[in-house]
């Protein structure tokens, strides 16, 4: 899947307008529930985006061993090997390539990491306020 439609399911959780509201147990606990909901699916969003990261390392890393057995082949009119320098060439279009495509993704999964420290940091703060009502 593409960062850009992580990023649609981030925006369509609605966790930056989610309000925690504490003001009765019920309410407090309702909050509590859906804010373990919230991890449980930023949870497996950012599961779903590691594997992204490994499978297009993957293919890049296919991609550059093609252009290493390229060196021995011949190719063009004369029947000419590759040389050196454009195969290193090749090599760093193709890392160049590969870095930035994981970035993208490296950026939905820092947001999601955001996330579920301030989930946690609110999870940390309704159990203490629950403590302080019960005594």
């Amino acid at each position: 899947m593409s960062p850009k439609k992580y990023r649609q399911q981030l925006l369509d959780l609605e966790i930056d307008g989610f309000e925690i509201d504490t003001s009765t147990i019920n309410n407090t606990m309702d909050t509590l529930n859906k804010l373990n909901e919230l991890e449980k699916i930023l949870s497996k969003i950012r599961y779903n985006v590691r594997a992204d990261i490994r499978n297009i390392r993957l293919d890049y890393m296919g991609k550059l061993q093609e252009v290493d057995k390229s060196v021995n082949e011949k190719q063009g009119l004369l029947r000419r090997k590759k040389s050196v320098s454009q195969v290193i060439k090749e090599k760093k279009v193709l890392t160049k390539e590969r870095n930035l495509t994981i970035a993208t993704y490296a950026v939905v999964e820092n947001t999601i990491d955001d996330y579920l420290d301030q989930i946690e940091q609110s999870k940390f703060y309704i159990k203490s306020s629950i403590q302080h009502r019960v005594g």
